[in-house]
C-alpha cells in the first residue's frame, strides 16, 4: 500500500509540473530515455549481476529564472525490486560569464522495494554545483549532502572537454574524482575515479548520444570485490 502511495505521490507531481509548466514558461519540457548495460552511480553498483537498465527523464521548466523540475527512473530488465524513481527540484544560475551552477533538492525512492517503508526505501538529498563555462577544459566541483538513509557527503571533482569534428559533429571526453564521507558507507575517503566519452548526435529535435564509461573503484566498501567497472548506454533526448 504505500509502496502504491509513493508511486501515486509522484506521478501526480509530474502531472501537475507538466500542465503547470508551459503555461509558467516558454521553454519547452525535455524528455530523455536512456539504456545503460550497467547502473553505476558513485562508484556503487544499484543494478547487481551485470542487468541492463532502463532510465526514462523529464524536465519541467518553473518559470524563466532557472527553476526546473525532474523526475527521472532507473527500471531494471529483470529485477523490479532495484527500481528507482526520483524527484529533483534545481536551481541553475551562472556567476558572471566563466561559471555556471546548480543548487537543488532531489527526492530518491526506490517505491517498488519489497516491505517498502517510506524510511527505510527514501532518502533525501541537497546539492550545490558549479562548472567553469568556458575554455577547452572544463573543470567542476559538485557536493551532495544526504540528510536521510544515506547521511554523509559526497564530494564530485571533474573536468570534460569537447572537441569539434567535422560536420558539426562533437566528442565529449570527461573524467571525475568522487570523495566519499560516510555516505551510505561507514568510510571516509577517495571512492571512484571516473573516466567517459560521448558522442552527441542531433538531428533536428532529438539528440542521440552514445557513450561508454570506465570507473576505478577505489574503496572496497563502495563496490565489494570490484576494482573496474566498465559500461555503455545510449541517450536520446528530444523536445517537446
Amino acid at each position: 500500500m504505500r509502496s502504491r502511495r509513493g508511486v501515486w505521490f509522484v506521478a501526480g507531481v509530474l502531472a501537475a509540473s507538466t500542465l503547470l509548466g508551459p503555461g509558467m514558461n516558454a521553454s519547452p519540457l525535455e524528455w530523455e530515455l536512456s539504456l545503460v548495460s550497467r547502473y553505476i552511480w558513485r562508484g556503487f553498483d544499484l543494478n547487481p549481476e551485470n542487468r541492463p537498465a532502463l532510465q526514462p527523464s523529464v524536465t519541467v521548466p518553473l518559470g524563466g529564472k532557472g527553476l526546473s523540475l525532474n523526475l527521472w527512473g532507473s527500471f531494471s530488465i529483470s529485477d523490479r525490486d532495484l527500481d528507482e524513481i526520483d524527484l529533483t527540484l534545481a536551481w541553475d544560475f551562472s556567476v558572471g560569464n566563466r561559471f555556471a551552477g546548480s543548487l537543488g533538492f532531489v527526492q530518491y525512492g526506490w517505491y517498488f522495494s519489497r516491505n517498502f517503508t517510506w524510511r527505510e526505501h527514501t532518502s533525501r538529498e541537497f546539492f550545490v554545483s558549479l562548472e567553469a563555462s568556458r575554455g577547452r577544459l572544463q573543470p567542476s566541483l559538485s557536493l551532495y549532502w544526504d540528510v536521510a538513509g544515506g547521511s554523509g557527503v559526497y564530494a564530485l571533482m571533474g573536468i570534460s572537454h569537447r572537441e569539434e569534428l567535422c560536420c558539426g559533429r562533437e566528442l565529449e571526453l570527461s573524467a571525475s574524482l568522487g570523495y566519499n564521507h560516510r555516505q551510505w558507507i561507514d568510510q571516509s575517503g577517495f571512492s571512484d575515479l571516473n573516466f567517459g566519452i560521448s558522442l552527441p548526435q542531433r538531428f533536428y529535435r532529438v539528440t542521440v548520444v552514445p557513450s561508454a564509461h570506465l570507473a576505478v573503484i577505489l574503496m572496497d566498501a563502495v563496490n565489494p570485490g570490484t576494482d573496474l567497472e566498465i559500461w555503455g548506454g545510449i541517450s536520446v533526448t528530444w523536445d517537446h
